[in-house]
């Protein structure tokens, strides 16, 4: 994912003509014209109010909204007989910010994805590291690795009765990427054979309808008959198939999205931003109305791979409420079934004496025949603070006049000024561990000799006395700056606070607001480079270590650094060496080198990598947890 450029090439593309055998895809496009988009985000604030024990500066904050993970029960009875059986509540802390699977990325739009659309490949079960063919019947890798060919499963439809073939997943993957979204998952596509060069040229508004038609004439996918695709790539990649689970790859119906706008290179298709009722999945979205979001049971759901997914609820409500007091309010009532319950409040729900003392999950007796809580859960979600090195003025998109974190005594003085031990105790109360860099512990990449950041308040201040006369911060002549994080995400909230006071307390000339967005207004500010620094999560998307490497570290790829404006070319040699680095000694090796640099440079803050926990109503049944879904996935789920 590149965005070097915000112009992009309007290309309205009228028709996918897909021609099997040996005639390449054709792309039949009018004249491409250029156009520049300029979107303005707005956000209306109020006075913050969260009472916390750490102190900072005051504030101002917008609307709530934010996205969160779940987790996965063991089974209890109970006798309490559970309202509305075929409807299920979800009450977490925010909404998507699309639900339309080329451009979405994050986890609340995510779950939604998840549940209306397929992939060619899907994780079994439980299972974060096992894919199987999903949609896909079977599969055959080339020898050298750089082609898969697909055999479909037949007789499935999609929701508005167009068949699932061939054609609808070349179009579906071709669509994303000429969609090109620089804020979006297309990135992971760019092994695909010319793909990437493609996206790149998208995203800087140099495309032409030429380059568009000669991308396809290079036969990046080929239909070879009706259920049978070929995808090939420009070079081995061995998350391939892991790729492919994730939701950028999912089949949507080509009638209904060229019913709909269909595809415009380089830009959104607004109705699909905000409709999720073209795809194969169990569910279907009926509405999304502000922090409401109503999916209705998919009555002729082909059952999976196996045959065995039935879906029993009819209908499945999620809301965002903001407030952690309400929604527990909420679930100990029966109005919801499951809550996200963060951690600052989960001492209401489990006995910490027995937690803190075995971490081992013991509901409190007085709510035990109400709420089940289950975990702790191992995953792979990485929370962390990034320092922006070119922070930009949103509106006039010029460069800041102060930019503290290009110089690299003030990020390190941040990390040092972080009570890495006090936040892992207090706040989120041992419901994780501290990263030692952007490869999560438990998957391959992560090497446990690698040091973690340490808290060094002495040497914090040294440096920030000593990079003042230089950026022109001084106790009498103090710069302020805004810590961000996303409104509801009280454990991001009370990490922001925290070094925030660690800082403010030194007096060194620099004075740290907190300020928390809505999720949708965190996403807009952080796209427009405009936060100086901010909180943030990272879940996976396909379950390797170039799925942390490239978004944290890729100065030209990656989600972060390109918000954040760091790019470090030996870095990102390196970086796209290991990817196509089939010996694992070999590749553990240079992923160290990736890691230790990252972390030399001071680029981020790793704060936490979750331990996670589901809370539920006792008659909850079949709810499981993966730690590569970016959600709940209903189709499984009953209440009795």
């Amino acid at each position: 994912m590149r965005g070097i450029s915000r112009t992009i090439l309007a290309v309205a593309v009228i028709v996918l003509v897909v021609i099997v055998g040996a005639v390449a895809v054709l792309m039949q496009p009018p004249t491409p014209t250029i156009t520049t988009t300029t979107t303005t985000t707005t956000a209306t604030t109020t006075t913050a109010t969260t009472s916390t024990t750490i102190t900072t500066t005051t504030a101002t904050t917008t609307t709530a909204t934010t996205t969160t993970v779940t987790t996965s029960p063991t089974t209890t009875t109970t006798t309490i007989k559970p309202p509305n059986p075929d409807t299920l509540v979800q009450e977490t802390i925010g909404e998507p910010d699309y639900v339309d699977p080329a451009v979405d990325y994050e986890t609340a739009g995510g779950e939604i994805i998840m549940n209306v659309y397929e992939t060619l490949m899907w994780y079994d079960g439980e299972s974060a590291t096992k894919v199987i063919p999903w949609l896909a019947e079977s599969y055959q890798m080339s020898a050298d690795g750089k082609s898969y060919t697909f055999t479909l499963r037949k007789g499935i439809k999609f929701h508005d009765g167009t068949p699932f073939n061939a054609k609808a997943v070349n179009y579906s993957i071709v669509r994303a990427i000429l969609i090109a979204d620089p804020n979006g998952p297309a990135w992971m596509l760019g092994p695909l054979k010319g793909a990437e060069e493609l996206m790149y040229s998208i995203q800087d508004g140099v495309a032409t309808q030429d380059d568009v038609a000669a991308w396809l004439a290079s036969k990046p996918i080929e239909v070879l008959d009706e259920y049978t695709v070929r995808m090939n790539l420009d070079y081995p990649y061995s998350p391939w198939l892991s790729v492919l689970a994730y939701t950028v790859t999912a089949i949507v119906s080509p009638t209904y999205v060229e019913a709909h706008g269909g595809i415009v290179v380089g830009e959104h298709n607004e109705w699909m931003d905000r409709h999720a009722e073209a795809g194969t999945g169990p569910y279907i979205l009926k509405s999304w109305e502000p922090n409401v979001l109503t999916l209705v049971r998919n009555d002729a759901y082909w059952g999976g791979p196996k045959g065995n997914i039935k879906p029993v609820l009819k209908t499945v409500i999620i809301k965002g409420v903001a407030d952690a007091n309400t929604r527990l309010l909420d679930l100990l009532k029966g109005d919801a079934d499951f809550a996200y319950v963060p951690v600052t409040h989960i001492d209401q729900l489990i006995d910490m004496t027995t937690w803190f003392n075995e971490k081992k999950i013991v509901v409190k007796p007085e709510v035990a025949d109400k709420v089940r809580v289950t975990g702790p859960y191992e995953t792979f979600n990485l929370d962390f603070i990034a320092f922006n090195l070119n922070i930009k003025d949103e509106i006039t998109k010029q460069p800041a006049a102060f930019q503290p974190f290009r110089d690299i005594r003030v990020r390190k003085a941040f990390v040092y000024a972080f009570d890495i031990d006090q936040y892992l105790r207090d706040v989120v109360k041992y419901f994780a561990i501290q990263p030692n860099g952007p490869v999560p512990k438990g998957m391959f990449g992560y090497n446990p000799s690698i040091p973690t950041q340490q808290y060094n308040l002495t040497k914090a201040k040294e440096l920030l006395l000593q990079a003042g006369p230089d950026l022109g911060f001084s106790p009498q002549n103090p710069k302020t700056m805004t810590l961000y994080y996303n409104t509801g995400n009280l454990a991001r909230e009370k990490a922001a606070l925290l070094i925030a006071s660690a800082i403010n307390s030194l007096n060194v000339g620099l004075v740290i607001q907190v300020v928390p967005l809505d999720w949708p207004a965190f996403l807009a500010k952080q796209r427009a480079r405009a936060l100086p620094f901010f909180v943030l999560g990272w879940a996976p998307d396909y379950v390797d270590p170039d799925d942390y490497l490239i978004p944290f570290g890729h100065g030209q790829k990656g989600t972060f650094p390109i918000v954040i404006g760091y790019n470090n070319p030996e870095l990102n040699t390196l970086i796209e060496q290991q990817a196509v680095e089939a010996d694992p000694v070999k590749r553990q090796a240079i992923i160290d080198q990736i890691v230790n640099t990252l972390n030399s440079e001071y680029i981020y803050l790793w704060t936490a990598q979750a331990t996670a926990r589901h809370v539920e109503r006792t008659w909850v049944k079949g709810w499981y947890y993966n730690p590569a879904y970016p959600g709940n996935y209903f189709a499984t789920i009953s209440k009795g």
